[in-house]
C-alpha cells in the first residue's frame, strides 16, 4: 500500500545459520519498490515462503562477507530459470562489480536480464520520486556500510494564485513545480515551496546497519529514525567478544537507539550465544524500552499519517 512501508525479516542469524534462523536478509517494500538488504544463504527459499516476488528487486549489500552474500547466485540463477526479464539493481561497496564478475565467471553464469551495479563510498546512492537511499561507512570492515532510506515528503496543493502573482506562465512550468522541481525564470530560481501550500512533513526514515560494533557514525546518521534495524550478535555479557569481532551486543544496539533518539529498534544478526533471549531483551529494554528481537518471518508495517 502507498501509505505504508512493510519490512519483512527473511534471515536473522549471525554467520552460522540456526534451525530457526537463516542468514541475513531483510526486505523493505514501499510503493512499487522492493529493496532486499543482504542475500544470505537460503534467501530465495525465504522469499518464496514469505511471498516476496522475484520480479522487481533492488539488492543492497551492506558488505561482501559470505554470510551476507551466499544467496546471491541462487537468486539470480532462479530469475534466469523463471525467464524473468525485468532489470535488477545491485548496490554495494567498492569491489562489488569485481566480486559479481568473479562469481559469474566461476559459475559460468550469463544473466538473461539487465543488471546495474552501483558502488558506494558513502553519501546518496539512489534517489527517485519516492525515496532517497543514503549509505554511511561502518567499522565492521573496510567496506561495511549502513543505509538510510528516507521517503519523500507529501507535496502540498499547487496554489494557482501564488503562481500567477509570481508571473509563472501556465503549462509545463506549473507541472514541474507541482512535481516538486525547481524552475528558472529570467535567471531567477523559483522553488516548489513558493507555490505549494504547506503540509506537515510525513517523510519516514529507516536505518539499517548490517554488521557493526557500537559506532558513533550510526548514532549520527540514525538520528530520529522511525525504525533502526541494528546488529545485536551477542548478549550483554559478551562485550569483549563483540569488540574483538567488531559486532554489537544487545546493549550496544539499545545505546545507539537511545542516543540517536529513534522511535523503534529491532535487533537482528543474532548468535547462539544468546542463551536466553528474554534476558537479553530485558537488558536492552532497560536502556531503550521500544525494542525487540527479530525472528525469521517477522513482518512489520510503518504507516504514514493520513
Amino acid at each position: 500500500m502507498a501509505n505504508e512501508i512493510t519490512v519483512t525479516f527473511l534471515g536473522t542469524s549471525s554467520a552460522p545459520p540456526q534451525l530457526s534462523r537463516k542468514q541475513s536478509a531483510t526486505v523493505v517494500k514501499y510503493k512499487s519498490h522492493t529493496l532486499l538488504y543482504d542475500v544470505g544463504e537460503a534467501t530465495q527459499y525465504q522469499m518464496i515462503k514469505h511471498k516476496i516476488k522475484f520480479t522487481k528487486l533492488t539488492i543492497i549489500l551492506t558488505h561482501l562477507h559470505s554470510d551476507h552474500t551466499l544467496g546471491l547466485m541462487g537468486l539470480l540463477t532462479t530469475r534466469n530459470f523463471r525467464n524473468i526479464k525485468t532489470p535488477i539493481t545491485i548496490i554495494g561497496p567498492e569491489w562489488t562489480s569485481k566480486f559479481i564478475s568473479l562469481l559469474f565467471f566461476a559459475y559460468r553464469f550469463k544473466p538473461d536480464f539487465e543488471i546495474t551495479i552501483i558502488e558506494t563510498s558513502g553519501g546518496i546512492v539512489l534517489e527517485n520520486k519516492d525515496f532517497t537511499l543514503e549509505s554511511f561507512p561502518l567499522s565492521h570492515s573496510d567496506t561495511s556500510f549502513g543505509y538510510n532510506l528516507v521517503t519523500k515528503p507529501k507535496i502540498g496543493r499547487f496554489n494557482i494564485n501564488k503562481a500567477v502573482k509570481l508571473g509563472i506562465p501556465k503549462g509545463e512550468l506549473w507541472k514541474k513545480l507541482q512535481n516538486g522541481n525547481s524552475i528558472e525564470i529570467d535567471e531567477k530560481t523559483i522553488h516548489p515551496s513558493a507555490v505549494l501550500d504547506e503540509v506537515e512533513d510525513d517523510s519516514m526514515k529507516i536505518t539499517i546497519t548490517g554488521d557493526t560494533p557500537f559506532d558513533e557514525t550510526t548514532i549520527e546518521h540514525a538520528q530520529n529514525a522511525n525504525l533502526l534495524i541494528h546488529d545485536a550478535t551477542y548478549p550483554s555479557y559478551e562485550e569483549e567478544r563483540a569488540k574483538k569481532y567488531l559486532h554489537s551486543t544487545c546493549v550496544d544496539a539499545a545505546e545507539v537507539a537511545k542516543k540517536a533518539k529513534v522511535k523503534r529498534l529491532i535487533m537482528t544478526h543474532i548468535s547462539e550465544l544468546h542463551k536466553d533471549l528474554d534476558e537479553s531483551l530485558r537488558d536492552a529494554q532497560e536502556i531503550f524500552s521500544n525494542c525487540e528481537f527479530a525472528e525469521d518471518g517477522l513482518k512489520i508495517k510503518l504507516k504514514f499519517k493520513d
